[in-house]
């Protein structure tokens, strides 16, 4: 968990299949793919933090690539409870025309400053 507390870090990808998205180049296949269990649903900004469940906050990725965020996350919520003043901030970064992202960057400031990169494939 402290490892996030480093100004800057990075996670490695848990995709160890080496997944290739690029054919996944419009929404409609974000969608299928996650209709078959095979993607799910990121939001951007966590409904746990005034984040709303509309298209324009959500990503499609791998389950571990969720996983790795939603830890991320509650770190973040436990600062929030005891009272640090923080500004959050996720930018996924995607390869060729793909729906998919390739990253997904994660970053922190205010009262404490770090980010996260998960890479996704």
């Amino acid at each position: 968990m402290f490892k996030w507390l480093k100004k800057k870090s990075n996670s490695t990808s848990e995709n160890e299949k080496g997944a290739d998205f690029s054919q996944i180049n419009s929404n409609d296949k974000a969608i299928q793919l996650f209709k078959k269990g095979e993607l799910t649903e990121i939001h951007l900004m966590p409904l746990e933090f005034g984040g709303q469940d509309l298209p324009m906050n959500i990503l499609y990725a791998p389950k571990f690539a969720k996983a790795a965020k939603h830890e991320f996350d509650k770190m973040i919520e436990k600062f929030l409870i005891d009272g640090k003043k923080l500004s959050y901030s996720a930018e996924p970064e995607y390869k060729g025309k793909s729906f998919i992202p390739s990253k997904l960057h994660i970053s922190v400031t205010g009262d404490l400053e770090f980010s996260e990169t998960i890479n996704i494939w």
